[in-house]
């Protein structure tokens, strides 16, 4: 077996496949013509490098991509809300679905999951925006920034999703055309969601191995706070709660003040590890 199979399989090894494997193997067959094969040491190590810096580079541009796609979705379905929520006949009432078990699932995902959805596509691309100035970033952090990138398209297509649920379920309260209009257009928003998701399993499949830790949300700020993830959960949860009561007091500022208290709270003990919010 000649060199250039050697490190064509450990290229393969390491998720390095089709054009960026053709590449390599090309430039490395160009500098062993020229000076031999001895110069580029074991093939496993070098494809490993190899990997290091791809997956550096392919992790933070699918983190890019990403919150391209959820800034289109988050327009389109910001219109939507506008039009079928707040400027349409003033809402449904919870109890006009036509089946009122999934009417009370998409109005509660329409809540929360667009709220879950924007902050982990900002921990992602404030992550990314980090590890871009490195050349070969820790397999851990990758790991965590996939992960976060991952949990922004997940929610963002359930946001998309139950648009076109809520909007056909109470298709007795809007008319014809905003329901279809909504339920077509809920469906077509993730369609940009789901090209992110593509990109971002290509690039996962490079397997990095540089060492380091992850880390959590606080290697992120731009300036040094003590690392009590509680007391910031806390924190933010008492303004979000203190902004909800005063634009909608007193007649349901309580309320949603309260439910934003349980989501903000309930979402950091859920999701807070997977997110790098805590250790």
């Amino acid at each position: 077996m000649t060199y250039l199979d050697q490190l064509r399989n450990e290229l393969a090894r390491v998720g390095i496949r089709g054009g960026q494997r053709a590449r390599i193997l090309a430039e490395a067959a160009d500098h062993i013509a020229e000076g031999g094969a001895e110069e580029f040491g074991d093939p496993r190590e070098l494809a490993q490098l190899f990997a290091d810096e791809l997956a550096t580079q392919e992790t933070t541009r699918a983190a890019y991509f990403a919150f391209a796609a959820l800034a289109l979705a988050g327009a389109g379905f910001g219109l939507g809300w506008h039009q079928l929520v707040l400027r349409s006949h003033g809402g449904a009432d919870i109890t006009s679905a036509a089946f009122v078990p999934v009417g009370i699932v998409a109005a509660f995902a329409l809540i929360a999951c667009p709220q879950i959805s924007f902050a982990a596509g900002l921990l992602s691309i404030v992550r990314a925006r980090r590890l871009r100035k490195l050349r070969v970033a820790p397999a851990a952090e990758l790991e965590l920034l996939a992960r976060r990138t991952r949990t922004a398209l997940g929610f963002g297509a359930a946001s998309t999703f139950a648009f076109s649920v809520f909007a056909v379920d109470y298709h007795s309260t809007y008319p014809g055309w905003e329901v279809l209009a909504a339920g077509l257009g809920g469906l077509a928003l993730t369609l940009p969601l789901a090209a992110a998701a593509a990109y971002g399993r290509r690039a996962a499949a490079v397997q990095s191995a540089a060492p380091g830790e992850a880390g959590d949300m606080f290697d992120d700020f731009p300036v040094r706070l003590p690392r009590r993830p509680w007391l910031v959960c806390f924190g933010l949860t008492a303004v979000l709660a203190i902004l909800f009561l005063g634009a909608a007091w007193p007649d349901e500022g309580p309320r949603n003040a309260v439910a934003e208290s349980v989501l903000v709270i309930g979402s950091f003990a859920a999701l807070g590890r997977r997110l790098g919010l805590r250790r």
